[in-house]
């Protein structure tokens, strides 16, 4: 389904009021008159005299799309080793600790932590005590014990 709108305002108006247009739009006297009437049920006041801008036609479509299914992937038994090692300080002690890069971490690798998990937009860490595995959906679960 398609929608269309046209935004209309007063000329010397900051504001413009969206006004539906149907289809096909027609005479602009209609949709000029449309929009006074628009204009009086919002602000409660309408210029039939005042020249009105048409500021911006809209069309928008609507409808009904297929829900978007992630991906399943199944344990590849891989386990990567870490890219690199680094010093990292937990509670006050600087722990030896491997470097991950996530896009190397297959469905189903699990190990204990502590580790640091790298990629492009983040990086997450995995505590001293804590376990994480990466589920069919690629996830990283961490389970930290109390």
């Amino acid at each position: 389904m398609l929608q269309r709108s046209i935004d209309m305002m007063y000329r010397g108006q900051w504001r413009s009021l969206a006004v539906n247009a149907p289809q096909p739009i027609g005479a602009i006297a209609n949709l000029v008159q449309s929009f006074h009437a628009e204009h009086q049920r919002e602000y409660n006041f309408r210029r039939d005299t005042a020249p009105v801008s048409f500021f911006r036609l809209n069309l928008k479509a609507v409808g009904v799309v297929p829900k978007a299914e992630f991906a399943v992937h199944k344990p590849t038994g891989a386990s990567p080793g870490p890219v690199s090692r680094r010093r990292v300080w937990f509670e006050g002690s600087g722990l030896d600790t491997p470097v991950y890069q996530r896009d190397d971490l297959p469905c189903g690798f699990s190990f204990q932590g502590p580790a640091i998990i790298e990629q492009l937009d983040a990086t997450t860490v995995v505590p001293p005590g804590a376990s994480a595995e990466v589920d069919k959906y690629l996830n990283i679960i961490i389970r930290v014990k109390e």
